[in-house]
């Protein structure tokens, strides 16, 4: 998940240097890009909740079976079915590691959100003990935001708006003392903007996802070209509301005000919107109000940039969902067959399917010898064989095994012959199917393993044949609804689940 986050918001910042570097989009509109991309980069991690692609059929070549004689031992030659499953199993990581990893990142996330609290806490603070001054709010007459305020700190470090349900604009009590009124309005309307865009909720929510990415530089180097863009669009917001009317003379007001707070740097509170101080975000602020004046882009020029800006996102979204392996694909079911017949099948299958599961063996070589193929499928009861493995008549699937039925040849919806067999706990018919060459780890898309089903039936000793038989105590499957299930955790019983544990299960996907 980490590595998926970090390729996702790396190719979204640079897409966002890319297009949003070369566009002529407004300082409002490039904030609200840049927004976009910092929620789809923090947000790349649940993309592993969608659901699973369906599984595709994979075909082999079939080998000819060659049955022994009448009179011999039953071995039969394991042939390759004409469809397999496969089974990727997630990596082997060793947990210990993987564990560290985790508290690390846990231990990183309180570290930020404590540091976010500890602002909360702070601005709290400069809200409290704050003095309202209506001398000040006299000054924005109607642009004020409804319900907001402004007052006078002591101890706030500059221009900043704090209080998330009653937002307050603080202003430093010398700078209000010291600014001419025109360049003290002007300042006035920059955190005014803030609040009417709701940036202070937006910055909220943006620290709290840095804290819980802490470790992600180009989420953090999204974040700052937020933080810029942010301000460049409350500027840009500001300029057009002056008494001025332009940005030039916006942008000295803003020298004017900035001018005594680069020394206060190290002042700033976390959770506050306040005006930036950075000589890097300030050249690149008053550069933008420059160019506020000389170019009045078309609006055809800005409608162009901003459906790029939108192609650009869909686009990164597109490859991102596409790319992002979704949670199951630890295991990827692929279907043994295809579909079994409609169960109008020929009255002949029928018949064979009912032969078989009353132990009529002579019938069954009867309908076999006149052109009946012995794997001949009906839906919801499956092959001759899945049926006479199920019922536990191990004369029939001897019978079966020599006329040629393929021992892992599955149905869908009634498994295979060794998953019927394991299920009902026939020991005998077991040994058989894996002595004819059936898979004991042949996994069957809705009915899960052999020993999944052996360990459900409860059991111990058709458990424990199929796991000295080579059966993966820990090989599971995602069942529905993303559901996970091993021999471990469907064992019907404590001693199925005592046998896997002193076998090396263990709990959980491995």
């Amino acid at each position: 998940m980490a590595v998926q986050h970090l390729w996702h918001s790396a190719l979204l910042f640079a897409l966002a240097a890319l297009v949003l570097g070369r566009s002529r989009l407004s300082a409002e509109a490039r904030s609200w890009a840049l927004c976009a991309a910092f929620v789809l980069a923090a947000a790349s991690p649940l993309l592993v909740l969608l659901p699973r692609s369906a599984p595709t059929p994979i075909a082999v070549a079939q080998q000819t079976v060659s049955p022994p004689t009448a009179n011999s031992a039953v071995q039969v030659i394991a042939p390759k079915p004409a469809y397999v499953a496969h089974a990727m199993t997630t990596s082997t990581t060793t947990p210990t590691l993987l564990h560290g990893v985790v508290v690390m990142w846990l231990l990183g996330t309180l570290w930020g959100l404590g540091r976010l609290g500890q602002g909360a806490w702070h601005a709290r603070r400069l809200h409290r003990s704050a003095r309202r001054a209506p001398a000040l709010e006299s000054l924005l007459r109607g642009e004020l935001p409804s319900g907001a305020r402004i007052a006078l700190s002591d101890r706030a470090p500059g221009p900043m708006v704090v209080g998330l349900w009653s937002p307050r604009i603080l202003v430093p009590t010398t700078m209000a003392s010291t600014l001419p009124p025109a360049a003290l309005r002007d300042l006035l309307l920059h955190e005014a903007a803030h609040i009417r865009r709701h940036d202070l909720w937006i910055c909220a929510a943006q620290r709290a996802l840095l804290a819980v990415y802490w470790w992600s530089p180009f989420l953090r180097l999204l974040g700052r070209r937020l933080d810029l863009a942010r301000e460049m669009a409350c500027d840009e917001r500001a300029a057009l509301r002056s008494g001025s009317g332009s940005g030039r003379g916006y942008a000295d007001s803003l020298l004017t005000g900035i001018a005594g707070l680069i020394q206060q740097r190290d002042r700033s509170v976390p959770l506050a919107v306040a005006m930036s101080a950075t000589r890097t975000g300030l050249r690149q602020r008053i550069d933008g109000l420059l160019t506020l004046d000389t170019r009045p882009a078309r609006w055809t020029t800005r409608l162009g940039w901003g459906a790029l800006c939108a192609i650009a996102l869909v686009a990164h979204v597109g490859v991102t969902v596409a790319a992002t392996p979704r949670l199951g694909k630890a295991v990827i079911l692929v279907e043994d067959a295809p579909a079994a017949s409609p169960r109008g099948a020929s009255p002949q299958a029928e018949q064979l399917l009912s032969a078989a599961g009353t132990g009529d063996v002579s019938r069954v070589q009867q309908l076999v010898k006149t052109g009946v193929a012995v794997d001949t499928q009906v839906s919801g009861d499956g092959t001759a064989l899945i049926i006479a493995a199920k019922q536990g008549e191990l004369a029939m699937v001897d019978a079966l095994l020599v006329l040629g039925a393929q021992p892992d040849l599955a149905s869908r919806g009634d498994g295979n012959p060794l998953i019927a067999a394991a299920r009902r706990g026939h020991l005998p018919v077991v040994e058989r199917l894996v002595g004819a060459g059936a898979d004991v780890n042949r996994i069957v898309a809705y009915d899960e393993t052999p020993l999944i089903n052996a360990a459900r039936s409860g059991d111990v000793d058709t458990v424990a044949y199929l796991v000295e038989h080579g059966a993966d105590v820990n090989l599971g499957v995602v069942a529905d609804q993303g559901q996970w299930r091993s021999p471990l955790n469907q064992a019907r019983n404590d001693r199925v689940r005592d046998y896997l544990t002193q076998r090396g299960a263990i709990a959980g996907r491995r």
